[in-house]
């Protein structure tokens, strides 16, 4: 069957789609998601019996020796390629997601919505520690990152229908693959030996008609040279559409939280109506505006669209940024992979694969804002007010002069401007929407090529070994169009009336630029004074682009010995030993007026830097003690490595496991671990560079009369008390809340962190069951403990420590306006600056439970898994001395979470419900604190609460003809919604209206396809 590509293959496959549909709607909504087995012999094949495949040598992640019988001593869940060809998802990610042990994702498709050079990215992040934390290995070796200066690992470029099995480690693991496997480690196993050729294809749309999904891709191997040798290749494409804020009711359009805006920091009882406010929202519009507003006189004013200059207002002058943002961004992905190997003789072996992958992807960004001061305003210094008249002088005649008013100002906002500045001159602050420029678009295109090439084989009996070369380059290019050039537009709106006609043209009433200098350069005045006035000419002066270009590279040389050193009673002494080095280099380089943050951007500088580093690393498995009472058998282990890093030194990382089953049936296991991560290239090389985020202000609230530290700390500032006096309370606009710059450094001392990590648990397999011998149930208890975790100093954090605390150290960290400016009020915060530290630590501490059971019914096979995750205690102490601030409970950290799946399957048929459950949670504690009662007390944690979400997706399948299976299913078949974290809440993902890297923000989607096996 031909697949069509592009418009075609939408016009192909809808038919498909509209059948699968229709069959659909004959079923009642269910649940479930498909569990990931608990021991990796039992998903070497899917569908053998444990027994089955005892005797393959296997090297089981999370060791280096290759057994038949080895077990892992830590916990570990697998994603089958039946498993991934049951969700009906396009990209691995929103598959891995699914699993309780994986908190929000560092990038995602619904998270990085805004990004200029991070929209397309797909990263993991186990057990919520953060996805630098998170080791990303393909058949056990490193791969190349896919966000420059980190060790993030962009899962887009693994093909989905390439993968045999997904291996989920958690746990530290640094002893046995280095640094960065603190949380644990996700292991991609690659096809291998494959032969025949498999066709996939598959369409997909929500139930609001967007995110149209399309994908394609081609598998085909053989054998050769009598079977010594086999080739493997693959070739993809998938295309993902945008789905768009404004086609959601929850974020139709902008909007803060009514019970964030009410919030006093007086004690009273008007807290309790806030925090029931909570989660109701308000519309509030940007104060940033096409028209532009004007802080003039003492006022704020705008040019309407008549021309007539009246004081502004946000209510019905606002502008709206919704229509212009995505929930969700476009991508497009292309991939190709191939692998070899080949027998030379017996027991040499020699192996290579490759592969290549592209991400385009574009972000959609509202208009660029304008703003006339602050660390990425148009001035830098003062109070962001230009001249809109001054004294001209006759370039002919140096005795003649005259004082001249800007042409392209009205006269209704020259007669209320007055002079600031104290120059004699009326003057202006402008802050403006540049609609005349288009929206932003951020164009981003990733390519990512891998090289591994390498021998194998074995001497004599017992031992295997194999040394390898692996080579990776990731090239990054984003583009992020509608921005200006800061520089130029201070020239051109420095403007005058030519009364001496200095450019010889004969007219004397035109409006120039004031600068010869800059009319040399082409300068073209600029008309701000209203929507759609600036002119072509004007427009074309200004208007830039922002440009990033950046390499990751990789090169890993490793070589590997593992095998029996004798034999015990109870079994064979095994041992690995190996060798790596390992180098890494990444260079960010920007256009110029990025690095100086002179584009009505953010700050972004050139980074680059590179370490190698050498390791050697051993394992050692130790059987005690076999059949004999009460010990079916005993065994120890202990993995250690030592790394010499040319940036931090020598460090070591080491383990220890024991294993000890009873009887055939029953295994308990545990694992202590001393992980070790060093700081990455981003970590200790970036230059500072300013950015804006979203905080929430302490001093919201504050009035003349209330009481406490935090109040008379805010109201020692000027601006504060300014802006109290004005309005009877501290108010802020939205502007205020979501333009907060902040530098952001890095640190080049920076040291490694360490962790401790605990792992108990117990596997249940009554294989002495006939009838149960396909059921495992296993439970593990783990304990992580960062030390010196590597961290940035939040924001929020260092303004509690300012204004709760009222410590100077902090408070020297932040700054504010002392007068209202532009689209800024009074005593608004400027900036908040932030430096990576080795902060007093993380920690993370629960319990897992994973249930999978397989028996024949009906002519068929019936399927159940289940995992459930529950979380015991979580949090980290920001700064070393300062106190624990748990997050276990708290929105994107859910005490519990689980997934389970149900599935029947007949040589005809075949049918799954997979679902998925996130407990409820509750906005962080500290900004509950902030809601103080008359009394002093809190109001219920109920008002903080966000309600528990159930999602459920359902596939059917038809085995058409031998080889040819058509499927089709529902994603969010409930079509549940995501909870309202709106705006001004902890937690909201800007664009979505709620927190986007743990809920689904879209909805029910439909997808239908097919897969053909020659």
């Amino acid at each position: 069957m031909k697949v069509s590509q592009g418009r075609n293959a939408s016009k192909s496959l809808r038919p498909l789609f509209m059948a699968g549909a229709s069959i659909l709607t004959l079923f009642a909504p269910a649940t479930v998601h498909a569990q990931d087995a608990a021991e990796p012999v039992q998903v070497t094949a899917a569908g053998q019996d444990a027994d089955e495949v005892q005797n393959e040598a296997i090297v089981v992640t999370g060791s280096r020796i290759k057994s038949p019988t080895l077990t892992s001593p830590s916990p570990l869940q697998a994603v089958t390629a039946e498993d991934i060809e049951r969700t009906g998802r396009l990209d691995i990610q929103e598959i891995l997601q699914t699993n309780p042990s994986f908190g929000v994702p560092g990038q995602s498709r619904n998270t990085s919505n805004y990004g200029a050079v991070s929209a397309g990215l797909s990263t993991v992040n186990l057990r919520n520690l953060g996805a630098n934390r998170t080791l990303v290995l393909i058949d056990g070796r490193r791969v190349v990152a896919g966000v420059p200066g980190s060790a993030q690992v962009d899962l887009s470029m693994i093909p989905s229908s390439f993968i045999e099995r997904v291996d989920v480690l958690t746990g530290g693991a640094s002893a046995v693959y280095g640094s960065d496997a603190v949380a644990g480690v996700v292991n991609f196993i690659y096809r291998k030996n494959f032969e025949g050729v498999q066709l996939n294809a598959q369409t997909g749309i929500s139930g609001q008609g967007d995110d149209n999904q399309y994908s394609a891709n081609l598998t085909a191997g053989g054998n050769f040279a009598d079977g010594r040798g086999n080739v493997i290749a693959y070739a993809g494409w998938s295309k993902q559409g945008a789905v768009s804020s404004a086609s959601r009711a929850r974020s139709r359009s902008d909007q803060t939280s009514i019970g964030a805006l009410q919030r006093s920091n007086n004690r009273t009882d008007a807290n309790l109506t806030a925090a029931q406010n909570l989660f109701k929202a308000q519309r509030n519009f940007s104060t940033v505006v096409p028209a532009s507003t004007f802080n003039a006189g003492t006022g704020n004013y705008i040019v309407d669209s008549t021309g007539t200059v009246r004081p502004f207002s946000s209510a019905t002058d606002g502008f709206d940024r919704t229509p212009f943002d995505n929930i969700s961004v476009p991508i497009e992905r292309r991939n190709f992979a191939a692998r070899a190997n080949y027998e030379v003789s017996e027991g040499i072996n020699f192996f290579a694969e490759g592969s290549y992958a592209n991400t385009t992807s574009k972000g959609l960004l509202e208009p660029s804002p304008l703003v006339p001061t602050g660390a990425l305003g148009l001035f830098r210094q003062g109070n962001g007010r230009y001249n809109i008249e001054q004294l001209v002088t006759n370039p002919a005649n140096a005795a003649q002069s005259q004082i001249v008013r800007n042409p392209l100002v009205p006269l209704g906002l020259y007669n209320v401007a007055t002079d600031t500045n104290g120059d004699g001159f009326r003057d202006v602050a402008v802050s403006r929407r540049l609609a005349e420029f288009g929206q932003r678009f951020a164009i981003f295109d990733r390519t990512t090529l891998r090289m591994v090439v390498g021998a194998e084989g074995k001497l004599g009996d017992k031992w295997n070994w194999d040394v390898s070369y692996n080579w990776g380059k990731t090239t990054a290019d984003s583009r992020l169009t509608g921005l200006i050039n800061q520089d130029r537009a201070v020239q051109a709106l420095n403007v005058i009336q030519d009364v001496y006609d200095a450019n010889g043209n004969g007219n004397t009433v035109e409006a120039i630029c004031a600068s010869a200098e800059a009319r040399a350069q082409g300068c073209v005045p600029w008309n701000v004074y209203g929507a759609g006035n600036a002119s072509a000419a004007s427009i074309a002066w200004l208007g830039v682009d922002s440009t990033r270009n950046a390499v990751q590279t990789l090169d890993v040389a490793a070589a590997n010995l593992s095998g029996s050193l004798f034999d015990l009673p109870a079994g064979a002494v095994q041992v690995a030993l190996g060798a790596e080095y390992r180098k890494e280099s990444s260079s960010e380089i920007f256009d110029p007026l990025s690095i100086a943050a002179r584009n009505a951007y953010v700050q972004q500088t050139n980074t680059s830097g590179h370490f190698d580093v050498k390791e050697l690393f051993g394992e050692v498995v130790v059987p005690l003690i076999h059949d004999t009472p009460f010990i079916h058998s005993l065994t120890v282990r202990g993995a250690g490595r030592m790394s010499d890093y040319s940036t931090v030194g020598t460090f070591y990382a080491y383990n220890a496991g024991v294993e000890w089953a009873p009887i055939p049936d029953i295994r308990f296991r545990g694992v202590y671990a001393h992980a070790v991560r060093a700081p990455n290239i981003g970590e200790l090389f970036a230059a500072p560079a300013i950015s804006i985020s979203s905080v929430n202000d302490p001093c919201a609230g504050v009035t003349a009369t209330s009481t406490g530290t935090t109040s008379t700390t805010c109201r020692a500032d000027a601006g504060v008390a300014a802006n109290i006096a004005a309005n009877g309370v501290f108010t802020l606009n939205q502007s205020d809340l979501q333009g907060v710059g902040g530098l952001n450094v890095s640190n080049p001392d920076i040291q490694e962190e360490s962790a401790r990590t605990w792992t108990l648990g117990a596997v249940i397999n009554p294989i002495s069951i006939h009838a149960l011998r396909n059921l495992t149930l296993t439970v593990d208890y783990y304990n992580i403990k960062l030390n010196d975790a590597i961290a940035r100093t939040s924001r929020d954090f260092i303004l509690q420590q300012c204004y709760l605390n009222n410590d100077p150290d902090f408070c020297a960290l932040v700054s504010r306006r002392a007068i209202a400016s532009g689209p800024y009020s009074a005593g608004s915060i400027q900036l908040v600056n932030s430096q990576l530290i080795n902060s007093g630590g993380a920690s993370t501490e629960g319990v897992d439970t994973t249930l999978s059971y397989r028996l024949p019914v009906a002519g068929g096979t019936a399927n159940f898994a289940a995992s459930w995750s529950h979380l015991i205690r979580q949090g980290s102490v920001p700064l070393a001395g300062a106190a624990f601030d748990r997050s276990d409970g708290e929105i994107n950290t859910p005490k519990d979470r689980a997934s389970f799946s149900v599935g029947f399957d007949t040589e005809t048929f075949g049918i799954n419900f997979n679902g998925q459950y996130i407990g409820a949670s509750y906005l962080d504690d500290q900004y509950r604190a902030r809601f103080l009662l008359a009394d002093g007390s809190l109001p219920d944690k109920k008002y903080f609460r966000v309600d528990s979400a159930f999602y459920a997706d359902m596939q059917l399948r038809f085995n058409v003809d031998k080889g040819f299976e058509f499927f089709a299913g529902v994603n969010n078949l409930l079509n549940t919604q995501p909870p309202p974290v709106i705006t001004g809440l902890t937690g909201s993902v800007t664009g979505t209206e709620t927190a986007a890297g743990t809920y689904d923000p879209i909805g029910r989607r439909f997808y239908t396809g097919f897969r053909l096996k020659l």
